[in-house]
């Protein structure tokens, strides 16, 4: 029998909060897909095809592409609010 121990047992628990925008620009390279909530819809943040996608959850017609996570930060708008100025304020439900 064979036992194998971790080096180190402790599950890291990740905050759903972003406190910083590198916070996030640090997950997106670090994950490249993230699922999030601002006001009651989800989102859905991923890589596709070199350039960094954003979608609806599950609503594939809402599609928007933008060229770096950067890009993506300073145009994305929810209801008129910057993904930039709200990156505090949304809650992160998958990495």
């Amino acid at each position: 029998m064979v036992v194998i121990k971790l080096r180190n047992s402790v599950h890291q628990t990740l905050p759903d909060k972003y406190k910083t925008l590198e916070d996030f620009y640090e997950d997106i390279n670090t994950y490249e897909e993230i699922i999030f909530e601002y006001n009651e819809q989800k989102y859905v943040v991923t890589y596709y095809d070199n350039k960094l996608s954003v979608i609806e959850y599950n609503a594939a017609d809402t599609e928007q592409q933008y060229t770096s996570p950067q890009d993506f930060a300073e145009n994305f708008s929810i209801s008129g609010n910057r993904f930039k100025d709200i990156i505090t304020k949304i809650s992160v439900l998958v990495r």
